[in-house]
């Protein structure tokens, strides 16, 4: 029986695990398929720190996340204005509170 590959999809919040930078934690920018890697944008670092990081990661030390905080969801806007996704925009900003802590 053949092991199913998940695969994650640009956007998506993984975290790190396995290797130097586990704990680490952000979202997927893009998947290379020939080198079995994800380009990550990292948004928190192994001590749940704020950082801006983008990483290149084997597949295998990443695994699926969720969003935990504003300051995420915020990074996770930042990047559908970068994508120019206007319809991921507004499905992001739709999970905003009413009121913004800034």
């Amino acid at each position: 029986m053949d092991v199913i590959e998940q695969r994650f999809e640009e956007g998506e919040w993984v975290r790190i695990v396995n290797c130097r930078l586990a704990g680490c934690s952000g979202y997927i920018v893009r998947y290379d398929p020939e080198d079995h890697t994800y380009k990550l944008m990292l948004t928190k670092d192994s001590n749940g720190r704020p950082t801006v990081k983008s990483q290149w990661i084997n597949a295998d030390y990443v695994m699926k996340d969720r969003l935990r905080d504003e300051d995420e969801l915020l990074a996770l806007i930042d990047h559908a204005l970068d994508m120019n996704d206007k319809e991921w925009f507004m499905e992001l900003t739709a999970q905003l509170p009413e009121e913004l802590p800034f």
